[in-house]
């Protein structure tokens, strides 16, 4: 296996896990997080422990670093592994260092990260071709387990990727397959910001068990036993406005229990039922994940405001009624006192306002910039 340079950009449970799993495969990892405190454990062990379905192992990266500059520089792949309300600051912070031959790829994208991270980098002085990428999910399911320990539950065996400018797309597919060689490219970013699993279970989930969030402090099994029945005809219903949506944008996708299941999520057995929550309770990857504490989290903030909200521009945008995904969008609003219909990732932070249909699909292929490298 020939080693490449990747800078892991977030010191979360994503970020660790990536780091962990790419240094013990071989690859020299510099590891960069915004704060020297998330760091201070994993430089006063030394290094990271991993476990579970990756491997067990000791991880010592090549730098661990709160200096962005010096966690780039060299890099052959700067991989974001960060909350997508996060990607348009780093698009602005990583605009005076990028250079026009490194893939920036963020694992995941969710809906439209990578439009709302080029605009950023726009702004922000950036010209010149730009090599951005992304995933739909994240490729790990895991969870920090100690101050420099890590725990992986599923790493999926294949994931929706794209490349924004699409006309890079043989480029980006062959850097980040030397890291992670389940990817599956599809046709460009509109269709793997459709398929962003979270956005269609993780509000539902969280908006509809408030009362028991805030009661027992996240204290209990999130994906099981926050999946009810009825929870579970909810995240069925949102499914069904997205994929009408994707037909309507002509990007098809798959249903969810069928994406949930090639991501390593659930069983083919439990897919096959086409309910959500018969997949949910079949998912043991995630069927000890507690909970978060509060509604203060990323499934509602990041999974509304840039998970749904730009399904329900791009709805607008088609004429396609989205009736429980604006509620959700209303109601996570409600609940958290937050105006996601403003803040959220909306089509002018995604750089697309007044496109239509053909339009953003030109946008999608060639992207802002002039092609000064291909």
């Amino acid at each position: 296996m020939t080693s490449t340079g990747v800078a892991v950009l977030g010191a979360g449970n994503g970020g660790l896990a990536a780091a962990a799993d790419l240094t013990l495969r071989g690859h020299e990892v510099r590891l960069f997080s915004r704060t020297d405190q998330a760091l201070a454990p994993i430089r006063g062990a030394g290094g990271l422990s991993l476990e579970g379905t990756a491997g067990s192992g000791f991880a010592r990266p090549t730098l661990v670093t709160s200096d962005l500059a010096a966690a780039v520089d060299g890099a052959e792949v700067v991989m974001l592994v960060v909350p997508s309300t996060a990607l348009a600051t780093y698009g602005r912070l990583l605009a005076p260092h990028l250079r026009n031959d490194q893939v920036v790829f963020l694992n995941p994208g969710g809906t439209g990260g990578s439009l709302a991270f080029a605009a950023a980098a726009r702004a922000a002085g950036l010209m010149g071709d730009l090599l951005v990428c992304e995933t739909s999910t994240l490729t790990y399911a895991c969870r920090i387990t100690g101050p420099a320990a890590v725990r992986i539950s599923n790493v999926a065996p294949k994931l929706p990727f794209a490349a924004f400018p699409a006309r890079h797309g043989a480029r980006v597919e062959e850097a980040v397959t030397a890291l992670y060689p389940a990817i599956d490219r599809w046709a460009n970013v509109l269709q793997t910001g459709l398929a962003n699993l979270n956005a269609i279970e993780h509000p539902p989930q969280a908006l509809l068990n408030t009362g028991w969030i805030e009661h027992t402090q996240g204290d209990f099994y999130f994906y099981y036993e926050g999946t009810t029945p009825s929870v579970g005809r909810v995240i069925d219903r949102v499914d069904e406005e997205r994929l009408a949506l994707a037909t309507a944008l002509g990007s098809p996708v798959k249903p969810f229990v069928d994406a949930f299941c090639d991501a390593g999520y659930t069983t083919a057995e439990a897919a096959a039922t086409g309910s959500a929550h018969t997949a949910l309770q079949c998912s043991e990857p995630n069927r000890w994940f507690k909970s978060p504490p509060s509604l203060d989290h990323r499934y509602v903030h990041e999974d509304v405001g840039h998970g749904l909200v730009p399904w329900s521009e791009w709805a607008r945008m088609v004429g396609t009624p989205t009736p429980v995904i604006d509620s959700l969008i209303t109601i996570g609003g409600a609940v958290t006192g937050r105006n996601y219909r403003a803040d959220g990732l909306t089509s002018s932070a995604m750089g697309v306002e007044g496109l239509d249909r053909a339009g953003l699909e030109a946008f999608l292929t060639d992207g802002p910039w002039e092609a000064v490298t291909r």
